[in-house]
């Protein structure tokens, strides 16, 4: 049997209740769907015929990070931002197989749930790995593809993945490294969320598999990458070159002073959805 992903019980219910706790303070319906992968938990807003977007959040994330994103495109879209399987949220608490098709059937199994033939799909950080996993398996089923800092272009820098494995092995937790924020400031109540995270659960400690040039190429719908100047955990420059070099219809945008952690994705999304 496959193991929760959470340090114990105890800092998962523990966790649970925060996150529970910010979520009864945003304006969204709030659901949960039944797939062959576990439960899925999604946060939706928007009316239901309106063009439908899929928002997935980043590691030791979940979908509450979305909230201005969810607010700036609900008036025009059906928007759903759904906690990854494996991942600090609502979902099931037991990670999927990276390596083979499972997150791309996980999420084509969510889609079918919500009665969604095709959908605008953005991913950030680790979102993005899971949004390129399914568009490279369904192209078909994506209408736009917004990358946003994505995970699976170029491999993450090992400094993170050691400390993460070295956080494992001695049990003790990681905590937000300014760094990742590019400097920026974060209000102390999501700062301390981030922590709580961290102190909850086990993050991914192995390297992203990157994604071929030729799984690239089959992305032919428009797409939208977003990276900042200062990402220190990602080979910055590598995965602008896979972008240019396999997704020449990209649209690009490279905020000079941002972390990885980019925290306005909608002031580039929103047009990106409006203009394509």
């Amino acid at each position: 049997m496959n193991a929760s992903v959470y340090k114990s019980e105890e800092k998962k219910e523990l966790f649970r209740a925060a996150y529970n706790g910010f979520l009864n303070a945003m304006p969204f319906v709030r659901r949960t769907v039944d797939t062959p992968y576990g439960e899925t938990f999604l946060l939706e807003a928007g009316e239901a015929g309106t063009p439908a977007v899929l928002l997935l959040h980043g590691s030791c994330s979940n979908s509450a990070f979305w909230f201005n994103d969810i607010l700036a495109l609900a008036g025009s879209y059906h928007v759903f931002a759904a906690d990854i399987p494996g991942e600090a949220g609502n979902s099931s608490d037991v990670r999927l197989n990276l390596d083979n098709d499972d997150y791309a059937q996980w999420l084509s199994a969510l889609l079918d749930a919500l009665d969604l033939p095709r959908v605008s799909l953005a991913g950030n950080s680790l979102g993005g790995w899971m949004a390129l996993k399914f568009a490279t398996a369904f192209p078909e089923r994506v209408e736009k593809l917004m990358l946003i800092a994505s995970g699976g272009l170029a491999d993450v820098r090992t400094e993170f993945l050691d400390k993460a494995n070295q956080a494992k092995q001695t049990n003790e937790p990681l905590t937000m490294e300014e760094s990742v924020s590019g400097g920026e400031s974060l209000p102390k109540e999501v700062l301390d969320f981030i922590n709580l995270i961290l102190a909850s659960y086990h993050p991914i400690s192995v390297p992203l598999p990157v994604f071929s040039p030729e799984a690239l190429r089959r992305l032919t719908m428009p797409v939208l990458y977003v990276t900042g100047g200062q990402d220190n955990l990602l080979d910055a420059e590598a995965s602008l070159a896979a972008v240019r070099d396999n997704m020449p219809q990209a649209e690009i945008h490279l905020p000079p002073d941002a972390g990885h952690m980019i925290t306005t994705p909608y002031v580039w999304m929103v047009p990106f959805l409006a203009n394509h």
